[in-house]
């Protein structure tokens, strides 16, 4: 709590630790509060996958309540036909794991049970692209799985529950190898699909899908389909559920902050009825899981139609009002260089066999706490920049190399010059007009980067190895 005892803060560059310093696991899940308590269910992917539920008065101190469905769990059948297979076995009876992700749940006042609706896969590949459902009597008890399926005979992974103001509940999911959002409304019971009802954004390939109503109005959250890596966020927004949506709305900056939707939190003040919505994203570490976070902000509404979601390092809530605040300095001046042709980011790396003092440049996958993909950009008065890392700066080296060398002050190293290119992306070059440009992916996550002349580039070979992305640092 803050000094103002109504008042709590939540730190988006801080671990998340549960009461007893664990760090809380519950990635791609869902809140849902009830009984003076905010619950938080998600995966928990350390041994054997499971869901963890949590719990919390102010949203900052989380009590751990208990793995909710496990590869354990008990199974029973339902009155609809699915598959009561939950960690599938191997030809020798050996069980091969399973995956359940983004666990959603709500109450449903018709029964006073607990559903659960999740994505399920095999353990072994994403072949099989099911929903599957699991309910309980008690908000964190121990849920009996009721099976997996395709909905409709489709396929189904990302995914979110959604209930609306007449406690009709909608599963949407990305279906059609992620190509299609589709929305279907569920059984009063809320334990299978009635109908399907709408189909978003066909052919777009979205996922992590997040559904908010305000004001009459509709608004639903996602991202595009880049596996661990961030990317730019979007919005759109109806007035009708099942009729025509927007077109999708840039959400955030070109990586949604770091972070991927996870879901959206009502915040509905003790003392009145002002409700403020909480953006929760997932900050995916690709290089370790285990050191994956969490994003809290603030999703602001300039408009009855119009959604917005700004950085902040710290978001504060207060929670007798509804309201939430921001606190954001200045920032830290660093960026990441994230190379679209690859995926992987600009990072010095060893000794120079050469050069005592110079180090090799390289191209690695993402991790937030490597503090070798960290750089400064600074201007010249040529309108070209040096690019460092620490107290090294980037220059040429031979065989159109790359090297960092120790930063000499004067306007030899001021070699670089950023040219904007397709939106949110540039080109790197040096005088003599050759760009940087990656090469394919080596062993352990790590590529090349070297100099080669500029060429066009034939967009059905994929992203481009000469475009780059500024990232900031957050």
């Amino acid at each position: 709590m803050d000094e103002n005892a109504n008042t709590v803060t939540l730190l988006n560059s801080a671990p998340l630790l549960d009461m007893n310093g664990n760090p809380v696991h519950a990635h791609g899940g869902h809140m849902l509060c009830t009984d003076g308590y905010y619950y938080w269910f998600g995966e928990n992917r350390m041994d054997r996958r499971r869901v963890s539920c949590y719990r919390s008065v102010d949203l900052v101190n989380w009590e751990w309540r208990n793995d909710v469905l496990t590869l354990d769990s008990p199974v029973q059948p339902i009155y609809h036909r699915t598959t009561l297979e939950l960690e599938p076995l191997d030809r020798e009876g050996r069980p091969t794991g399973a995956v359940i992700e983004r666990p959603k749940v709500l109450y449903n006042k018709l029964t006073g049970r607990f559903v659960m609706w999740m994505h399920w896969e095999n353990g072994r590949d994403y072949s099989d692209a099911r929903c599957a459902i699991a309910d309980c009597g008690t908000v964190d008890g121990d849920y009996v799985y009721r099976g997996s399926f395709n909905p409709i005979g489709n396929m189904s992974r990302d995914c979110t529950l959604f209930q609306d103001d007449d406690g009709t509940a909608y599963f949407i999911s990305a279906a059609r190898e992620n190509a299609d959002l589709i929305m279907y409304r569920l059984s009063p019971d809320y334990l299978s699909i009635e109908e399907q009802v709408k189909t978003l954004w066909p052919g777009q390939a979205r996922e992590a899908p997040a559904l908010m109503k305000r004001q009459g109005v509709y608004f639903l959250i996602s991202s595009a389909c880049t596996g661990w890596l961030p990317n730019q966020g979007t919005y759109a927004w109806s007035e009708e559920l099942f009729g025509r949506w927007s077109p999708l709305l840039p959400l955030g900056d070109i990586t949604t902050y770091d972070s991927q939707p996870a879901f959206i939190v009502p915040i509905v003040g003790t003392d009145n009825d002002q409700c403020s919505y909480l953006y929760v994203g997932d900050r995916w570490d690709p290089a370790d899981y285990y050191a994956s976070s969490y994003v809290f902000l603030p999703l602001s509404f300039p408009s009855g139609r119009e959604m917005k979601l700004d950085w902040a390092e710290r978001t504060m809530i207060d929670l007798r009002k509804g309201v939430v605040a921001v606190e954001c300095s200045s920032g830290s001046d660093l960026f990441r260089l994230k190379s679209l042709g690859m995926g992987l980011y600009l990072a010095a790396g060893n000794q120079s066999i050469e050069h005592e003092e110079t180090l090799n440049v390289e191209v690695r996958t993402l991790s937030y706490e490597d503090q070798q993909q960290r750089w400064t950009v600074e201007y010249g008065e040529t309108g070209r920049a040096r690019i460092r890392n620490s107290e090294k700066a980037l220059s040429i080296g031979p065989l159109n190399s790359l090297l960092l060398e120790p930063i000499r002050d004067n306007e030899d190293q001021f070699i670089w010059l950023l040219t904007e290119s397709e939106a949110g992306s540039l080109t790197i070059g040096s005088n003599d007009g050759r760009v940087l440009t990656v090469a394919g992916e080596q062993r352990g996550g790590w590529g090349c980067v070297f100099l080669e002349s500029k060429r066009c580039h034939d967009p059905r070979l994929g992203a481009d190895p000469q475009l780059f992305q500024l990232i900031s640092v957050r």
